[in-house]
């Protein structure tokens, strides 16, 4: 068995992470790192409501629904790095977590592919209280499958690239809101762009296993969630001003923009740990 405190050149991007010589694939839960298939399955989710009534609008509305959306990522955010410094602490290294909590960690990666790929497809046709109540479930259960990636990491680099990652976040968000640009087209190349990056992880898994391989995976996983950040709060402005007239339709696709905004936070924030975090001795 490998040690696992020893470099990790086994993992290879997104969803794979080797603990304590176990491969656990995860490659279902991500959009990158949590959700690829959600992205694709739902990228334009918004356009199943209907839009026959005409839109209503006041930069005060457009601002508490900003404000909700945004309480709710922090929210499901709250859960997952609760839960997971929460299962650091009570494991202490890798191994210990996996012997404690395998069939726990078995059952939440089982779940968050299932998330993966069904969430896009069902999510619009939930009600708004269904919908919040599958936003705190997937939280916890990212929670789950981020503890052990943590547990490689010191504390102190985990909290550094936490508050770097909101901060970049914060600075990408602000670019997409107040963006007038026509960023319809960048779902689909994001969406490519993330296929790509999967397909090229697994590959690597298997085939090209080095350290600089590793850089430009996590550097190709940076950028490409820096994109989705800046056109998910672009679209996120755009679906408000087009259903600013349907008070139902915009309570459910606050629920909605917050999930992708939280899984946008949560990839960066993973592939820029994974870049410039420093690993356990």
């Amino acid at each position: 068995m490998r040690n696992p405190n020893e470099p990790d050149n086994n993992y290879h991007g997104p969803g794979y992470y080797y603990n304590g010589g176990q491969n656990a694939n995860q490659n279902g839960y991500n959009n990158g790192g949590y959700n690829s298939s959600y992205n694709n399955s739902y990228n334009d989710g918004y356009q199943s409501y209907n839009r026959g009534y005409a839109p209503v609008d006041t930069s005060q509305g457009f601002a508490k629904y900003m404000a909700k959306t945004y309480l709710w990522m922090f929210f499901g955010l709250a859960i997952t790095f609760g839960l997971a410094f929460y299962m650091t602490i009570a494991s202490g290294d890798v191994v210990n977590f996996l012997e404690n909590n395998f069939a726990m960690y078995g059952i939440a990666a089982l779940l968050s592919i299932i998330f993966a790929f069904t969430m896009g497809f069902f999510v619009t046709k939930l009600p708004p209280l269904a919908a919040k109540i599958i936003f705190i479930v997937y939280s916890a259960d990212i929670g789950i499958i981020t503890a052990p990636v943590l547990l490689m990491y010191e504390l102190q680099s985990v909290v550094e690239i936490f508050a770097v990652t909101a901060v970049m976040y914060l600075v990408l968000a602000v670019i997409g809101l107040t963006s007038k640009r026509d960023m319809s087209k960048f779902g689909v190349i994001l969406s490519v762009a993330l296929i790509i990056l999967l397909i090229y992880s697994v590959i690597s898994m298997f085939f090209i296993r080095t350290p600089m391989n590793n850089i430009i995976i996590n550097c190709a996983g940076v950028l490409i969630f820096m994109g989705f950040t800046i056109y998910d709060n672009n679209k996120i402005k755009k679906s408000y001003y087009a259903f600013s007239g349907n008070a139902e339709a915009l309570e459910k696709l606050s629920i909605i923009g917050a999930l992708q905004m939280y899984l946008d936070y949560i990839n960066l924030f993973l592939y820029l740990l994974r870049l410039f975090g420093k690993r356990r001795n």
